[in-house]
């Protein structure tokens, strides 16, 4: 059995495998590869004992469901473990009891609409469907690479379309009174308000973050990591997006960091211990040993939000950082960088509310330029946040 290896473009290859005879017509298994000729020759090399195994034949005519568990452990080493919990759940509740007896070859975009009319009929929202409609696509996107299939229906199916949801965000004023009122009774979960409002990290990477990744020489905060708690366990991994980035740390930051950590060093002694070799920065164990949990600090901040009689919750700290720089000028690659967003695309998209509001400041800035006057308004800076007002914050009540 032989196989063939075309190069399609500068670093493009297409490898192609003889895989046998199906209704008297010959039926031949290729897949795209990027990268060296070493690379694709590798693959070329793996197509063929992949054939000569049986396992293009047999996933061939395997169905939906055996797609789906293949697919979930090909990316378990590559996905958060809660991700791959979520996407576990999610295909056994609902995409296999619709889908999964189906064969694979004979799957049809027709399908796929029918279980995301069943699932909006459900109750399910349109957002939803459509994380649905993402894990089929990408299944069916691995198995074409596989040979198992020509082509991926998911690209014909209809999902439903994206809802303009208004992103709602805390005030700066609503902010600082958050932070205030933590820091009295719960000085650990005002320090994760503080951090949560200035970096716009998620809760998981917050509750990840050690003393190792403040770099005082760069000045600069690292975010590499994120908790996640699984059977009541919880484990560190990556970030949502696999990647580090490093925040900047300002003076105002900078006083606030070095507070938090004569905060952690003065309650060990009370205590009579020290503090470990790499402490958590939100920590409430003496020794900084155990990390805050995300849960916990979903729990705190609604509980505090409710008693100011604000309807909030953790997340929103992170809507807040993003409108607020992007109301303040920055422009939306910085802002992505700093949220942990793999494609500036997803921040324009997420808060266009935000970007439109700032494009109207700059054509009442344009006109006046231009055309004279003052555009019929007083063109005003944004309500940026000052670091060192949510620092003051964080300090009262010590």
């Amino acid at each position: 059995m032989r196989g063939e290896l075309e190069q399609r473009g500068a670093s493009t290859w297409r490898v192609r495998v003889f895989a046998g005879r199906e209704n008297g017509r010959a039926r031949y298994v290729s897949r795209t590869v990027h990268g060296s000729k070493r690379a694709a020759e590798k693959e070329l090399n793996r197509l063929l004992a992949d054939v000569e195994a049986g396992n293009i034949a047999k996933s061939h005519q395997g169905s939906v469901a055996d797609l789906l568990d293949r697919w979930l452990d090909d990316i378990t080493p590559t996905r958060s473990a809660y991700t791959i919990r979520e996407h576990r759940r999610t295909v056994e509740r609902d995409i296999k009891p619709v889908l999964g007896a189906i064969r694979l070859d004979k799957l049809t975009s027709r399908e796929l609409d029918g279980l995301y009319r069943e699932l909006l009929n459900r109750g399910l929202s349109p957002s939803s469907v459509r994380r649905h409609h993402s894990i089929l696509s990408a299944a069916l996107r691995r198995a074409v690479r596989w040979g198992m299939i020509a082509s991926n229906p998911a690209e014909r199916a209809t999902p439903p379309g994206l809802t303009g949801s208004t992103i709602t965000a805390p005030s700066v004023k609503n902010v600082q009174e958050l932070i205030t009122a933590a820091a009295g009774a719960d000085p650990v979960l005002g320090a994760a308000i503080a951090l949560g409002a200035v970096t716009g990290a998620r809760r998981g990477e917050l509750c990840a973050l050690r003393w190792s990744d403040v770099d005082w020489k760069r000045r600069t905060l690292k975010i590499a990591r994120s908790l996640t708690v699984l059977n009541r366990r919880p484990s560190e991994g990556p970030t949502k997006t696999h990647q580090r980035r490093d925040v900047a740390i300002d003076e105002a930051l900078g006083t606030f960091l070095f507070y938090r950590k004569a905060e952690q060093v003065e309650y060990a002694g009370k205590v009579g211990t020290h503090l470990v070799a790499d402490p958590f920065i939100l920590s409430r164990s003496a020794d900084g040993s155990v990390p805050c949990l995300p849960d916990g600090l979903t729990a705190g901040y609604k509980r505090i939000a409710t008693k100011l009689g604000l309807n909030s919750h953790f997340h929103e700290l992170r809507h807040f950082a993003a409108t607020t720089a992007i109301a303040a000028g920055s422009d939306v690659r910085t802002v992505a960088g700093r949220l942990g967003h793999a494609d500036p695309a997803v921040t324009l998209r997420v808060y266009a509310h935000a970007t439109e509001a700032r494009d109207r400041d700059l054509a009442a800035l344009l006109g006046s330029a231009v055309l004279g006057g003052n555009g019929g308004q007083e063109i005003e800076p944004g309500n940026a946040l000052l670091p060192t007002d949510l620092v003051g914050a964080q300090l009262v009540g010590r």
